[in-house]
């Protein structure tokens, strides 16, 4: 069995395992929600996974795959780091601290750049979220 059959079943078996968990549901009353229920929406997501998980099994063999680079896994890494800080820092100097490192892993090294992208891209997170939606953001530990 190829590496990417291996995989579609890992990913058929986990997205099969959560779809049942949505079974388990709170069910809200009709008056309330509009249209779906809670449910439908992640049922919906985890289904397209599934069927295209069975496409990728059912596809062609093909080649080997090369190695994943190792900037991959550093980035991911980063994302990590990143969802780890959340809890403690918060939503916003988490986010600023992660775009800031991010962008000099794959290789800006214009510091003002840095600051003034990550700046502006945190600013625009806020603003829609918090300005646009009314969402609350984490705030962590230190707030």
């Amino acid at each position: 069995m190829t590496s990417s059959r291996v995989a579609a079943a890992a990913v058929i078996a986990i997205a099969a395992a959560l779809f049942a968990l949505t079974f388990g549901f709170e069910k809200m009353p009709e008056g309330i929600t509009r249209g779906f229920g809670a449910e439908a929406f992640p049922r919906l997501v985890l289904g397209t996974i599934m069927v295209l998980a069975v496409l990728l099994f059912l596809g062609p063999a093909g080649d080997p795959q090369p190695p994943i680079p190792r900037m991959v896994w550093l980035s991911v890494a980063a994302l990590l780091v990143f969802m780890a800080l959340v809890p403690a820092a918060g939503m916003l100097p988490s986010m600023f601290l992660f775009l800031l490192g991010l962008g000099y892993l794959w290789g800006e090294r214009r510091h003002w750049l840095l600051i003034l992208a990550s700046i502006a891209l945190t600013a625009v997170v806020w603003a829609v979220f918090v300005r646009g939606f009314g969402v609350q953001l984490p705030k962590g530990l230190f707030a």
